[in-house]
């Protein structure tokens, strides 16, 4: 009886597109399934598959402003035409082998935090299934911005250099601007998932934990980027 009613209170794992909207509006009760049955093959597919179509469909002078931050002035544009078609190519490429990898990445930093050094036992499968649900929110993120950008904004992320527009050029609109919201989004939901598969930590402690990992590594992107335009100059 009492197996009987251990089996009856673990959650049963939804399909695909409930999952999908669980993550944007009950997240607790979707990692409470997947720390049970931690599926991601099918997530991680559907992934891979909207960012090589937004890659694929990004307008081509969008790309061309992501390479001209890296060119010195006066490049010659056929040679930037070039990069740009080339760059279409090696970013489709990126989303089916990085993709996954940094899922990946992202699990393993957790496990060597969590199980590592806290003592926790999680397994690398559920963590990565989490991962790889949270990851949703930045796909979304990245089909909105496309919406956007069809629909004439000029801004490739949403960050919150939006509004603070008046801070020049400088480290900290650089660093505002490397910031994107769907990324803190998905920090504070994948906080909330490792406080499900350790349930002595708690979900404000672990989304602190990415979110200052992320900052860092915005800072870093922020970094390099002035020490590419102190070389463009």
């Amino acid at each position: 009886m009492v197996e009987a009613g251990q089996a009856a209170s673990v959650p049963k794992l939804p399909a695909l597109p409930s999952r999908i909207v669980q993550v944007f509006v009950s997240p607790p009760r979707l990692f409470d399934a997947l720390k049970e049955r931690p599926v991601w093959i099918d997530v991680l597919l559907l992934i891979v598959i909207i960012n090589v179509v937004v890659t694929a469909t990004m307008p081509a002078e969008i790309q061309r402003r992501l390479i001209e931050q890296f060119l010195p002035a006066g490049a010659d544009p056929a040679q930037l035409d070039q990069m740009v078609e080339s760059g279409r190519t090696r970013g489709i490429v990126s989303s089916v082998i990085f993709t996954p990898i940094m899922i990946a990445v992202v699990a393993g930093v957790l496990m060597l935090a969590y199980n590592v050094i806290l003592g926790g036992e999680a397994k690398f499968k559920q963590l990565f299934s989490a991962t790889a649900h949270a990851y949703l929110i930045m796909t979304a993120g990245g089909l909105l911005m496309l919406g956007l950008i069809y629909a004439g904004s000029e801004q490739m992320v949403l960050s919150p250099a939006l509004i603070l527009p008046d801070l020049g050029d400088g480290f900290l609109a650089r660093l505002l601007g490397a910031i994107n919201v769907f990324s803190i989004w998905m920090c504070i939901v994948l906080g909330i998932g490792v406080s499900r598969i350790y349930p002595k930590r708690s979900a404000a402690g672990a989304s602190t934990y990415l979110i200052v990992l992320y900052l860092v590594q915005a800072s870093v992107t922020a970094a390099f980027l002035g020490l590419a335009m102190s070389a463009a100059g």
